[in-house]
């Protein structure tokens, strides 16, 4: 037998108890193979669901620790780890819960795998705001703003900010929201300020964004949203 039929044959039986062609692979009586293999087992789907527990709390919380082990089960039987890396592990835990409920979980779980990934972003330096400052008026219109890259925007049709924050069901959760999420923290954003990081991330100069903001609204305060996302260390360079 090749390595890679070797290596099918354990991966299988770590995952289906009932396929047992590795056994003729071993060289150690029935027993003791199924005792010794076992060890693996235990150890590996441990490992995924000790991933999936870290990465999903409030999750957990609201299906509850035995409903979340048997999903949890199911879903590293479908989706075993394809990287040796398993903070990378989960990715699609949002998309298998989508017929779940409550409604929201999907969602849920969406914002808690952004909320995970940005933790290993790596860290950019912070704003410098001396040469900002020495930017001349009339070039400001053309400059062009770069979010941190941990930071990512999430638009949901349910109440999932209030729902992360306060970690448990909530009755009115049919209000859509939307967020910033970052390595350290999830703001809950207004219409305007999802918009404004939006156009960031479409990489518009700041005249434009501006033209853009004040269709909604002719009273947009452009300033406030740059010093609030310059400060929240969201915004953390320029072109």
């Amino acid at each position: 037998m090749n390595l890679k039929d070797l290596q099918k044959n354990f991966a299988n039986h770590i995952f289906t108890k009932s396929d047992k062609k590795i056994l003729s692979q071993v060289s150690h009586s029935t027993h003791e193979a199924l005792e010794r293999l076992n060890i693996y087992r235990n150890n590996i789907l441990g490992n995924f669901e000790s991933v999936l527990n870290s990465i999903f709390p409030i999750t957990k919380k609201i299906l509850g620790a035995e409903k979340f082990e048997e999903l949890s089960q199911k879903y590293y039987r479908k989706f075993p780890s394809k990287s040796g890396d398993l903070n990378e592990y989960g990715k699609d835990f949002p998309e298998f819960l989508k017929n779940q409920k409550p409604l929201y979980l999907k969602d849920l779980s969406q914002l808690e795998l952004l909320y995970h990934q940005a933790f290993f972003v790596k860290k950019t330096k912070e704003f410098d705001l001396k040469s900002f400052k020495k930017i001349l008026p009339e070039n400001l219109e053309n400059i062009i703003f770069i979010l941190d890259p941990a930071a990512s925007l999430f638009a949901s049709k349910f109440a999932i900010f209030s729902i992360w924050k306060s970690e448990k069901k909530i009755k009115n959760y049919a209000k859509s929201q939307s967020m910033l999420i970052c390595a350290d923290k999830i703001l809950k954003l207004n219409e305007e300020e999802f918009l404004f990081l939006t156009e960031i991330k479409k990489r518009k100069k700041l005249y434009e964004i501006y033209k853009t903001l004040c269709e909604k609204n002719k009273k947009t305060n452009i300033g406030k949203l740059i010093n609030h996302f310059i400060t929240n260390d969201v915004i953390t360079n320029w072109n």
